[in-house]
């Protein structure tokens, strides 16, 4: 496997769109990190961007290479290179490096002297698919656009988050646009907690930094500025000179409060320019049906978001500790690893049977809590949830009866062979100790609305009492290795289950 390659075509550039797939299948077999593409309709005639019949054909296929990579080889970051190669050579700061090149080009001499002239000395492993038979056409591609206008500075926001294919037209679309200068707003985590998983969102600074380097990559010879933003406005309300607003179909209204903004503050409207959006063809009753980061988010769930190297003793079975709050659906989550044949502990149910079997135990938590009223263990979670001293006592009196139940038990299923045990944490001592040795942490999580819903429902919390004692999303993926969410259907969420299932099987095999 390759871990970069760049893949040249020459030659007319509906070329591209008709013999694009097969390539795209090598890559799929053969690159493991990333593409790069070049399209050159004359390879001694780089690509201008005062040529606007140029700009108007590459703004159409764009999209399609885009579109055709999402589906042939989703997990190889392919990206289109639009600058001029000749002052994109001048401008770059860091040498070109690819494990192959890959092209169409019919003479090695050719190829040797285009890659020499523009990329450097980055590869010496020039590859000619010769399998690869498609029509010949001299002919060109025609734009759906009649006219292609260029600006000087022109402008767009938005999360960015991990960059996907999508983005990758939004970006290219404001490249093509650009004639000297893109800013590029990143909105900051603070702003994004109404979106899917949003604690998941990498960091502002991530964000930018992968933004950053894309451009810089598909055309060097622009000035870039990306700057997180807080508001729909951004610098478009503090920029007078910017002259277009690259906006896609679902964000086109936050334009045109940009453009009455500037209006109230004397600036001149910018021009809005529409990118329509990527349409994702196998997404899901539960996923959105554009490509999306919101998805991309969704299947890191019940991924391992870390690298992590376990340490299994070989008199010791691997532990996984399973945190959340009982109405997070931690129980279901945890049956479901239990019916795939994977041990698993559950905290509540050993404290359970620990009040079952001594009555004067049972007595003294039952005077403490209930007083007339009768014992409820779903009750008592939500005491203590309520009261922190009320938990603490509860903890002082019952948790090392817990601590060593949980260890003999465990020490049981050791002996017993048991690479890997799962542990459901108590709903009343969530983060105490449990006196075992965890080799890692997973988590199952839900939207703060929806737990607000729960708290109201079940426990008869008020607005604010549910808004106060709801348990903090972001604490619990700080800490965690795998992330669980049961907000969708019974299959998405088995699909995650199924995701770190394998996860378990691939550290089983490594002991």
């Amino acid at each position: 496997m390759y871990q970069t390659a760049l893949l040249l075509l020459s030659g007319p550039l509906r070329f591209a769109i008709e013999s694009i797939g097969p390539y795209l299948k090598w890559t799929n077999k053969k690159v493991a990190y990333r593409l790069y593409i070049k399209l050159e309709p004359e390879l001694y005639k780089p690509f201008s961007k005062s040529d606007t019949v140029s700009l108007k054909r590459l703004s159409t296929i764009v999209p399609v290479l885009y579109d055709k990579a999402s589906s042939m080889c989703k997990h190889v970051d392919v990206r289109i290179l639009l600058g001029n190669t000749e002052q994109s050579k001048i401008i770059r700061d860091k040498p070109w490096n690819f494990d192959a090149i890959v092209t169409n080009c019919e003479s090695p001499k050719d190829i040797n002297n285009y890659i020499e002239l523009y990329f450097g000395k980055c590869c010496g492993n020039i590859i000619k698919l010769n399998d690869i038979n498609n029509p010949v056409h001299n002919e060109e591609v025609e734009s759906t656009f009649f006219d292609f206008q260029t600006y000087k500075t022109v402008c767009l926001g938005g999360t960015f988050d991990r960059l996907h294919n999508g983005h990758k037209v939004l970006l290219s679309e404001s490249v093509l646009k650009s004639s000297e200068e893109l800013i590029v707003g990143i909105t900051e985590t603070g702003g994004l907690k109404k979106k899917v998983l949003w604690e998941l969102i990498e960091s502002t600074e991530k964000r930018i930094e992968d933004v950053s380097e894309f451009l810089r990559e598909i055309d060097p010879t622009l000035h870039y500025e990306v700057v997180p933003i807080s508001d729909i406005y951004g610098p478009t309300v503090t920029k007078p000179d910017i002259d277009c607003l690259v906006v896609t179909t679902e964000t086109k209204v936050g334009g045109e409060k940009v453009n009455s903004e500037r209006k109230n503050r004397g600036m001149k409207e910018l021009t809005i320019h529409v990118v329509d959006l990527l349409i994702n063809t196998e997404h899901t009753q539960d996923e959105e049906e554009k490509l999306s980061s919101s998805t991309r988010r969704m299947h890191l769930l019940g991924r391992p978001l870390k690298i992590v190297k376990p340490s299994i003793k070989p008199d010791k079975s691997y532990c996984v500790l399973l945190r959340g709050h009982p109405l997070c659906g931690k129980p279901l989550i945890a049956c479901k690893f239990q019916d795939s044949g994977i041990p698993v502990l559950f905290c509540d149910e050993i404290l359970y049977a620990i009040f079952k079997k001594d009555s004067n135990l049972q007595n003294q938590v039952h005077e403490k809590f209930f007083g007339e009223d009768s014992f409820s263990f779903e009750k008592l979670v939500m005491f203590c949830t309520k009261n922190k001293e009320k938990r603490d006592w509860l903890a002082q009196l019952v948790l090392n009866k817990v601590k060593s139940a949980l260890r003999q038990i465990f020490e049981v299923y050791s002996k017993q062979g048991a690479h890997i045990i799962l542990v459901t944490d108590s709903s009343l001592f969530e983060g105490y100790d449990l006196g075992i040795e965890v080799d890692e942490i997973w988590a199952a999580i839900l939207p703060d609305s929806e737990y607000i819903k729960l708290f109201k429902e079940l426990y008869n919390f008020t607005e604010e009492e549910a808004i106060e004692f709801k348990p903090s999303n972001v604490q619990y993926v700080s800490t965690a290795n795998v992330i669980f969410c049961n907000k969708w259907s019974k299959n998405t969420t088995q699909k995650q289950v199924n995701r770190a299932y394998s996860y378990l099987k691939s550290i089983e095999k490594s002991t």
